[in-house]
């Protein structure tokens, strides 16, 4: 049953909010990870939650589950925030969701404890039913603006004679895509290739760093502070500034850095073989990330070719932060460079991070998603199904038996 404090909120009426009182609104995005990214509602926050933690909720998912951000947190408790819109995909009625679906749970928590402002939910258009129809499940009746529910009667049976359309962000876009985002598909620069044409780019006979012939791009857009790219990326400082890059993370043993008076750079001395350990690095990589960007800069990863090593610092830094599973992350890095492939013993390392993502533990769970360090101690076996099944264990050791059938990058 809908909670009476849910409000109706049409399309129409959530441009004018937008508008009019943008500051006073909080859009909850409940989408998955992939769709938000693609587009979204300017301003809009995305509602992740992992499967565990739908399951172990049970109707009773903290606040900091559902608003990650502490300051918006902090407004939202303080009465700064007077509504608080929720959204899907495209579901019209409260009552097409599921009953464990990030939207209604999240419906759930902020009736509790989102008491000093207005819940609201996007609604489709009503359209009229054939006469002799009728909807399964009766209706709901719902004020066409920020208002309190309507009380049964006349009203309810009326929307009964009606069904809804799409609804959610599809309803939203389709009305009012000016407030939507709409980005390009990632692509890379396109500036001269040779070095020697390129002012202020590291000397062209750099035999270590010269450009891969499968590589003659420029670094792509991972996230709008997070680049990924090659080693002779890492040479062009005309690329790099062009991209307003002022941090970089070297994930090489043996290439240069070669501006360190310009840019600050984080060196993880890792080789690309199965015997490395690279999981060792991904929390201080994560932070790293995470302290430029809380900067207002942007950080650029890259190895030697942009393809298994710096690749896989950019899935576990998604992982983490976004607490979404592998085949997702890998699935949202290759779509922005196509030619990525980690090697499989780096594969495994990241499906055991991402047991830690998911489920760290119960108290975690309980508590704030953003996670401090993660406990590497336990020992998990897990099946991986994206591309291959190999088993997972937790130090390198256990790893050395693997081997790499995949032909990465040479190494630098």
């Amino acid at each position: 049953m809908v909670n009476l404090r849910v409000c109706a909120l049409e399309c129409e009426a959530l441009r004018g909010l937008l508008q009019e009182r943008a500051a006073q609104c909080l859009v909850l995005d409940c989408r998955s990870f992939f769709s938000f990214n693609a587009a979204h509602i300017r301003g809009s926050c995305n509602v992740r939650l992992s499967t565990i933690v739908r399951r172990r909720a049970k109707g009773a998912l903290a606040l900091e589950h559902v608003v990650p951000n502490e300051e918006l947190r902090a407004r939202l408790r303080q009465g700064l925030v007077h509504t608080v819109v929720l959204l899907d995909e495209r579901s019209a009625d409260l009552e097409l969701p599921k009953r464990d679906s990030t939207l209604l749970l999240a419906l759930g928590t902020l009736c509790r404890e989102a008491r000093g402002a207005r819940i609201c939910f996007l609604k489709g258009e009503w359209r009229r039913e054939r006469p002799g129809s009728r909807r399964r499940g009766g209706g709901t009746a719902v004020a066409p603006f920020l208002g309190l529910c309507s009380p049964p009667g006349r009203a309810a049976l009326t929307r009964r004679l009606s069904v809804p359309s799409a609804g959610g962000y599809e309803a939203f876009s389709s009305a009012c895509s000016e407030l939507c985002t709409k980005p390009a598909a990632p692509t890379g620069l396109s500036l001269p290739l040779s070095a020697s044409s390129a002012p202020g780019s590291a000397d062209s006979g750099c035999s270590s760093c010269g450009t891969p012939l499968y590589d003659q791009g420029g670094p792509v857009e991972i996230l709008p502070f997070l680049y990924l790219g090659s080693a002779y990326h890492a040479s062009r400082k005309d690329m790099l500034d062009a991209l307003g890059i002022t941090a970089l993370i070297n994930v090489s043993a043996n290439c240069p850095n070669h501006f360190e008076g310009h840019y600050q750079y984080k060196s993880i001395p890792v080789e690309d073989n199965h015997k490395a350990d690279i999981s060792s690095w991904f929390n201080e990589a994560i932070d790293f990330i995470d302290s430029v960007k809380n900067d207002g800069g942007r950080v650029f990863v890259h190895c030697q070719a942009g393809i298994s090593r710096s690749a896989t610092i950019c899935l576990a830094y998604l992982m983490r932060t976004n607490r979404v599973k592998l085949d997702e992350a890998f699935e949202f890095v290759k779509q922005r460079r196509s030619i990525i492939s980690p090697n499989f013993s780096f594969m495994g390392q990241l499906l055991q991070f991402e047991s830690q993502v998911l489920a760290p533990n119960c108290s975690a769970e309980a508590g704030s998603p953003a996670m401090s360090v993660l406990d590497r101690g336990a020992s998990t076996t897990t099946v991986f199904n994206f591309p291959v099944s190999i088993p997972v264990h937790t130090s390198s050791s256990a790893l050395s038996y693997l081997q790499s059938p995949i032909t990465t990058s040479p190494s630098c």
